[in-house]
């Protein structure tokens, strides 16, 4: 059995994995270049989180499944695979 604790330890981990420099796709801090729209919806679901606003992360969760499913380049599935456990997490965190 998962643990509510357990959940949160990936979750600071993960979150941690998202925004370093060795993950983040090539210039995906630039607004116009496409990745830039997962990069945000990832760390509009940490703000909500860390602010404990749970009401629209499952919204952004589905926004960055969407785009992962109509974007999935290559050179990005690194991210977009901590993307997918992070998403995971955080709807057994919200489930719980």
């Amino acid at each position: 059995m998962v643990t509510q604790d357990t959940i949160t330890q990936g979750i600071n981990t993960l979150q941690k994995q998202l925004n370093a420099k060795q993950n983040i796709p090539d210039r995906g801090f630039r607004r116009n270049v496409s990745v830039y729209e997962l990069i945000s919806y990832v760390n509009n679901i940490t703000g909500c989180y860390l602010s404990e606003n749970m009401e629209p992360i499952p919204v952004f969760i589905e926004r960055a499944r969407q785009y992962m499913t109509e974007n999935n380049a290559e050179e990005q599935a690194q991210y977009h695979k901590l993307v997918s456990e992070y998403l995971l997490l955080m709807e057994r965190y919200i489930a719980n």
